[in-house]
């Protein structure tokens, strides 16, 4: 086996070993428990006094497309599957 072959099988099992861990690490939690952690961290970072050049506004818009993401994700969670 040459060089450029083992490169290559080297990066076709990298690969599949990534895809692998971010396909273990989705079914750990479900989509509204990811979108619920992501607002948290959002808006925890949002409301950092820190960050004086992020407008009360958009701060305020963000957190609120975050509420929509987890109210979809909520909905989808219970829709009826008939």
């Amino acid at each position: 086996m040459n060089t450029q072959q083992t490169s290559q099988t080297n990066n076709e099992l990298i690969s599949t070993n990534q895809h692998e861990i971010i396909k273990s690490f989705f079914q750990t939690d479900s989509a509204n428990e990811m979108i619920e952690s992501l607002h948290f961290m959002a808006e925890s970072l949002l409301f950092n006094e820190d960050l004086k050049y992020i407008s009360s506004e958009t701060r305020v818009h963000l957190v609120n497309q975050l509420r929509v993401a987890s109210l979809v994700a909520k909905l989808d969670e219970n829709r009826c599957k008939c």
